[in-house]
């Protein structure tokens, strides 16, 4: 692995940032739902029921759930693999420092 240099402060503060834009993501997409509810509150017949229908069905859970979850993924990934560099690091100053 040629020039890899990781700096793990870095990994933390993306880690954290990445949390918290997963939370900024599931807030939007409660306020979006609620936009959208409000939107065609007054609306009636056939086409607010397909409407609604899907919204239901391929919208509102992509933007309440799935995209928050994909962030919040991506900052665990993250996470596990600051921590596993960590742990190489330890582990090779142990092996220099002749320990285990």
């Amino acid at each position: 692995m040629a020039g890899c240099r990781i700096v793990k402060a870095s990994m933390d503060s993306s880690v954290a940032n990445l949390k918290g834009y997963s939370e900024e993501f599931k807030e939007a997409g409660s306020t979006f739902v609620t936009a959208f509810n409000a939107a065609i509150e007054a609306m009636q017949g056939d086409a607010r029921d397909a409407l609604v229908e899907f919204f239901e069905t391929n919208i509102e859970k992509f933007v309440s759930t799935d995209i928050p979850e994909a962030v919040n993924g991506l900052a665990s990934l993250l996470e596990a693999n600051a921590q596993n560099f960590d742990d190489i690091d330890a582990q090779i100053a142990a092996s220099i420092r002749g320990e285990g």
